[in-house]
């Protein structure tokens, strides 16, 4: 795991010089929620060379300035306005966001395999034949027909044009005719361990392919057509700051892309803070070739692996049949999809302890949860490491479960008994819970999204959204987390609303509980004396206004390092 990093304090050391002439700031009529238990509320801050240098009244900010000798600052009247810490969410997808601010076809608002399909046309007509037009976010689930769609129609309407559109939970996608034709799909194509072609009744290829089966048409995609890393990056980055989100894990980096993030530092155009998750498949080879990268504005030392599928495409791995989809095609029980097998991910956690980065796994169906929870149990035994030079005591593993959307009761404690983090998305819940009783049925669905009960069992609890799967907007995440209910306001009281959150829980997993699962908590996450001034100002109190309104808070302005990143017009 990270230990104090002398490149880190080089870094900051040189960083802090570049601003060693500017005054001081202090921001006073000010409406702070600092997330620092001994302190949590504030009026003033006081920010100098990047870093806090003291929070409180105006009283307690003026003792500050006389021991610390400060004569001559810059006086921020914030005017009431709320101040908290820079957001972090702690599962999002750069690249993936950033295509769709440059123009990837998103088709997240359709309303009906239709609209699918008018979007496509609409995009064919713009570009010449043969062009392939890539796109995300179909919901089957949001039609009035759920059924998932048949290439026909799409094939239909563009037939000159290859096309390949994720759905929603980027676990399934649609090709036309042109496309399977291109990646020579057929009547005998199989499906791969871990995923599925999915087959109509004559046994033609549906046009879904589901999780490993992705990978059939995928391979055949031009690089490049949703521009390049870098700029995805950076578009990325702009949109993000604006929503005020300081950082973010992007969950599932190839060693080319961790070049383009390292080169942007290097040419200061890394403005957010990104704590990067290695491909599985990639992250034996590269932390034994590089070991961890932590620098002022990127930290490396992660892996992402994958359990299973999603539970929207049915591709979650659970310990009993769907109850929509009881049995496969071959009259099977079907419990999902297990898209890596738990003996490879306990490698990989092996691995990762040996030498020294985390490992971050993709579970969503219960039986996904126990496996992973299983496989780090098998490679923590016997884990005895020696507490690193400069530390009281050894930060841990931190191992960390992405999604963990359905768990079995029995599950929930050993997420704290085992020292695993729980990363979860709370809009998730939230768009998912109009079916996943119809998935699971209620007595199982009442282990969904179960937020409430893993902080009981005093589990470590850090929220994201998924970018570009849930928008990026972290507002909407925290009203759903303190709501369980959609933006209209339903079901009444919340869906399974005994997994509700306090304001100040959803706060804490979006700031301080991110730093956490991210080995930074020491640097950011709350308002305190010797932390990085990584703060958001906000139109509105989030703490207290009408939960409704939680939503519709804007961003003011987006600091980093003391440096105003965003600014609203």
């Amino acid at each position: 795991m990270p230990k104090p990093n002398p490149l880190l304090a080089t870094v900051l050391s040189a960083a802090i010089a570049l601003l060693a002439h500017a005054q001081p700031q202090y921001y006073h009529n000010a409406n702070i929620y600092t997330m620092d238990p001994e302190n949590p509320r504030a009026t003033g801050m006081l920010v100098g060379d990047g870093m806090i240098w003291a929070v409180g009244s105006e009283d307690e900010i003026k003792d500050q300035m006389r021991e610390q000798g400060i004569r001559v600052f810059e006086r921020v009247d914030m005017r009431g306005r709320t101040i908290i810490p820079g957001l972090i969410d702690a599962h999002g997808h750069m690249i993936g966001l950033g295509a769709i601010g440059l123009g990837v076809l998103d088709v997240r608002a359709a309303r009906s395999y239709e609209d699918v399909v008018n979007l496509v046309r609409d995009r064919a007509s713009h570009v010449p034949a043969g062009t392939w037009i890539v796109g995300r976010g179909w919901d089957n689930e949001s039609w009035a027909d759920t059924r998932l769609p048949h290439h026909a129609e799409l094939s239909e309407a563009v037939p000159d044009h290859p096309v390949w559109l994720s759905r929603v939970d980027g676990h399934a996608g649609l090709a036309n005719a042109a496309a399977m034709k291109i990646a020579g799909v057929d009547l005998s194509t199989p499906s791969p361990a871990g995923g599925e072609v999915l087959r109509d009744s004559q046994r033609q290829a549906t046009g879904v392919f589901v999780d490993n089966a992705e990978g059939i048409i995928g391979a055949h995609i031009p690089d490049g057509l949703t521009g390049t890393a870098e700029e995805c990056i950076l578009k990325a980055q702009e949109m993000c700051l604006a929503a005020g989100l300081t950082g973010v894990h992007d969950a599932g980096v190839s060693p080319a892309e961790i070049e383009v993030y390292q080169r942007l530092e290097a040419e200061g155009r890394l403005q957010i803070r990104v704590y990067a998750m290695v491909h599985g498949a990639d992250a034996p080879q590269f932390f034994t070739t590089h070991g961890p990268i932590d620098s002022f504005k990127l930290s490396v030392y992660s892996a992402k692996a994958y359990a299973d599928g999603a539970m929207g495409s049915r591709g979650a791995w659970l310990l009993e049949p769907y109850a929509d989809r009881s049995t496969d095609a071959e009259g099977n029980p079907y419990v999902g999809l297990a898209v890596t097998e738990p003996g490879a991910i306990e490698q990989l956690a092996r691995h990762a302890l040996e030498h020294e980065y985390q490992v971050c796994t993709h579970a969503i169906g219960d039986r996904a949860n126990r496996e992973v929870l299983d496989a780090y149990a098998r490679a923590l035994e016997g884990w005895d490491p020696p507490v690193p030079e400069g530390r009281e005591e050894h930060p841990g593993h931190r191992f960390r479960i992405e999604h963990a959307q359905l768990l079995s009761r029995q599950d929930i404690r050993r997420f704290a008994e085992l020292g695993v983090i729980a990363s979860m998305q709370p809009t998730h819940c939230t768009s998912d819970m109009r079916w996943v009783d119809a998935r699971v049925g209620a007595t199982r669905g009442a282990g969904a999204y179960a937020w409430a009960s893993l902080l009981k069992e005093n589990a470590h609890l850090t929220f994201g959204s998924d970018f570009p799967v849930e928008s990026h907007n972290p507002f909407l995440g925290i009203y759903a987390a303190v709501t369980r209910q959609n933006l209209d306001a339903q079901p009444e009281g919340g869906w399974n609303p005994e997994q509700r959150l306090t304001r100040e829980e959803a706060l804490r997993a979006f700031t301080i509980e991110g730093a956490y699962a991210a080995f930074w908590e020491e640097r950011i996450g709350s308002l305190e004396f010797g932390k990085l001034a990584d703060f958001v100002v906000l139109d509105r109190d989030i703490m207290t206004c009408d939960p409704a309104d939680i939503p519709g808070a804007r961003v003011l302005e987006t600091y980093s390092f003391g440096e105003r990143v965003y600014q609203a017009r």
